[in-house]
């Protein structure tokens, strides 16, 4: 016999009982030399026997290990082998239900159960052990109890199941914080976005849901809103009294106004802006401003003030400035149109001519307005452009300009030699150098109004034959005029040698005579009054005075011939610039070139105070009176303090007066205001000046300057 195993190498049987578990093994008996079968007997179980290849009964085997001897019948060969009962199955737990409960304590509360037991096939029925234990404190909700049951073997079962405890909730929810009473702002027409926090506990519920009919976050219209609010806890309660508070929108902020930049326009021009305002609740308000727009502006800066009401009687202000401008120049007007004169002298001309109106916008007549050169100077021969200028009070210039051309016309005042005879140096006549022929040729006489040295020239041979001939002189100035006139030479026979020639006629007196001298012409009320100094030749007769415009060209007329020293021209009309020539003429008959002035009568405008009249200090008022004016439907008069003349000096003064009566007439009182200031009359030189005013005063239209003049205020 060889060997003893288990049938088949089976694992370890498993009890099934606490006494074991049945089982059985495999025997192989055969001689080892012969491979023979032989018979063998076992030990377990008693009276196992059998030969070759047998299995042994079942037999029930205990716990553990248990060895089983074989013997082999013939020989007494022996062989062994281990049977092992073992326990590794666990104890098991019947199918365990949930345990539940309920509590009114959200804390929970002490839970008692059942505590199942597991039933094992070798150690029976085995008490479990569970945790969280029964009577333990079990919160509200489903908790996980895990039981336990180890057999003999040290073999552990496990099972589980949940204690589910419900809350039986019934108090409703309280809360803990309520907003109090809150005032905002509005944002808008619809009231304003408010935003507040309420809070609510609950006994069960950690997060009670809460309700308000005006949720936090919403739009609450103007005016109060009573908010209300209720808290519901998860099982539905709810509190009894909601809780409340008051939310008052108000409109307490002003509009905003959009007001137009500070701004400066030119004066005269209507002032127009504008102005805008808008509130968050209205919208579009409408704005009130003082000056409103389109109204006229006084010349300065002036404060324009905006306010803008909503509905809810708040008010926004605002301010802006208009500063009126003075910035148009004085326009100048009678202008004079483009003047030519015939040349008086060698250096020109004196040209009058009258000033310029210059009116202004906001100063109206401007009375210092300068020309260059001015009326009065001499202007050279040619083309002098005048131009004239005024600048208004706040510094504005205005200037216009107009030509001025003198001309020379005049033709040279030619006096040729006297018809002369002389007594022939040849046989056949004499020769233009000789001294006789000669002295013939250069007793011309010529002069010039503008040149004084004019060229003079004849056709004279340069043999004069018996007889007589003709010689034509022609004088030419340097503009070209002429003049011409003839004399005759009669030449006779030279006389025979060593005898007495008869005596020849004299010849002419041809010399003209001397100028007057100191000619002075004083203009006047339609009259011009001439004075001069007579020649002292003893041969001086009279005079001969012409007249005639400036006008080149003009044809003059003879208005005095006789022998004073002086004339009266009252044949004139104001405002002509007139042309006077003075000719001395001699008893001969001869003429003297001429002497040339000019004059411009005028009429007074100015009636009273007198030019250079002296008023007293004390005197209680001043009466100005002047010549009216056809057309003239107002004038301007005007006073400067401490100046002269405008068209004497280039200063006026400073301006103390400027009024607009209808008649022409003023009178002025001891103290007067103007141009927001007191001014009284003080000792010292006042100049005044008066323009008609042409249509409604708001055309600003003025004629010619009517007068100026000046008087003196004294002690």
């Amino acid at each position: 016999m060889r060997i003893l195993r288990r049938r088949f190498d089976a694992p370890p049987a498993e009890a099934t009982d606490s006494g074991g578990a049945d089982d059985s093994y495999h025997v192989k008996s055969y001689n080892p030399a012969t491979h023979d079968p032989t018979d063998a007997t076992c030990d377990i179980p008693a009276g196992t026997a059998g030969s070759g290849d047998f299995d042994a009964p079942t037999f029930h085997y205990p716990l553990g290990s248990t060895t089983v001897t074989c013997t082999a019948t013939a020989s007494g060969a022996q062989g062994s082998a281990t049977v092992v009962v073992q326990d590794t199955v666990a104890p098991s737990f019947p199918s365990l239900s949930d345990v539940t409960d309920t509590t009114t304590d959200p804390g929970g509360k002490d839970v008692a159960y059942s505590i199942p037991s597991a039933t094992d096939a070798v150690s029976g029925s085995i008490p479990g052990t569970c945790a969280p234990a029964s009577g333990s404190h079990f919160n509200v909700g489903s908790t996980l109890v895990t039981c336990t049951a180890t057999d003999s073997s040290g073999n552990t079962g496990t099972a589980t199941f949940h204690v589910v405890l419900t809350l039986v909730d019934n108090v409703p929810p309280t809360f803990t914080s309520v907003p109090p009473d809150t005032t905002v702002e509005a944002t808008g027409p619809s009231g304003a976005v408010v935003l507040y926090t309420i809070a609510a506990t609950d006994n069960a519920d950690p997060s009670p849901s809460i309700n308000c009919d005006h949720p936090s976050g919403s739009t609450f219209a103007l005016g109060n809103t009573n908010v209300q609010c209720t808290a519901t806890d998860a099982s539905g309660n709810t509190t009894p009294t909601p809780a409340t508070f008051t939310v008052t929108v108000q409109d307490t902020t002003p509009p905003t106004l959009s007001l137009p930049s500070d701004m400066t326009v030119p004066f005269g021009t209507a002032v127009t802006f504008s102005a805008s305002a808008n509130d968050l609740v209205d919208g579009t308000v409408a704005v009130d401003c003082s000056p409103s727009s389109g109204s006229s502006f006084p010349l300065g800066t002036t404060t324009v003030h905006c306010s803008a009401t909503d509905t809810h009687s708040n008010h926004a202000t605002g301010t802006f400035q208009v500063t009126v401008a003075d910035q148009t120049p004085p326009v100048l007007s009678n202008v004079p149109a483009a003047i030519s004169v015939e040349a008086n002298g060698p250096s020109g001309s004196v040209v009058n001519f009258s000033t310029p109106t210059a009116t202004d916008d906001v100063d109206g007549p401007i009375a210092l307005v300068v020309c260059t050169p001015a009326s009065g100077s001499t202007f050279a021969l040619g083309t002098t452009t005048v131009t004239c200028s005024a600048t208004d009070s706040h510094g504005n210039t205005g200037t216009a300009s107009f030509p001025v051309a003198v001309v020379d016309t005049t033709p040279p005042h030619l006096i040729p030699p006297g018809d002369r005879s002389v007594y022939a140096t040849t046989p056949a006549g004499i020769y233009a150098s000789d001294d006789d022929a000669a002295s013939f040729l250069y007793g011309v006489s010529v002069s010039d109004i503008a040149d004084p040295h004019p060229t003079v020239t004849h056709n004279a041979p340069n043999f004069f034959p018996l007889g007589t001939t003709v010689v034509t002189f022609v004088a030419r100035d340097a503009s070209g005029n002429t003049a011409s006139a003839q004399a005759v030479l009669d030449v006779r026979p030279m006389p025979p040698p060593g005898t007495t020639p008869p005596p020849l006629p004299p010849p002419a007196d041809r010399a003209p005579p001397d100028d007057v001298t100191n000619l002075i012409a004083t203009p006047g009320d339609s009259t011009v009054t001439l004075k001069w100094t007579k020649p002292t030749a003893k041969d001086f007769d009279h005079v001969v005075v012409s007249r005639s415009t400036t006008a080149p060209g003009a044809v003059a007329d003879t208005v005095y011939a006789g022998s004073a020293s002086s004339f009266l021209d009252p044949h004139v009309q104001n405002g002509v610039e007139y042309r006077y020539i003075v000719v001395a003429v001699d008893k001969t008959g001869n003429r003297s070139g001429g002497v040339v002035v000019v004059a411009v009568p005028k009429a007074v405008g100015l009636l009273s105070p007198k030019g250079g009249a002296r008023i007293k200090k004390s005197a209680k008022k001043t009466t100005f009176r002047w010549k009216g004016v056809k057309d003239a439907r107002y004038y301007n008069l005007q006073i400067y303090a401490g100046g002269e003349l405008v068209f004497a000096s280039s200063s006026a003064g400073s301006k103390v007066l400027s009024v607009w009566p209808v008649r022409p007439s003023f009178v002025l009182t001891r103290q007067w205001k103007y141009a927001g200031k007191r001014y009284k009359l003080t000792p010292g030189i006042y100049t005044w000046y008066v323009w008609p005013g042409i249509g409604p005063r708001s055309a600003a239209e003025y004629g010619p300057l009517i007068g100026s003049s000046s008087f003196r205020i004294v002690r």
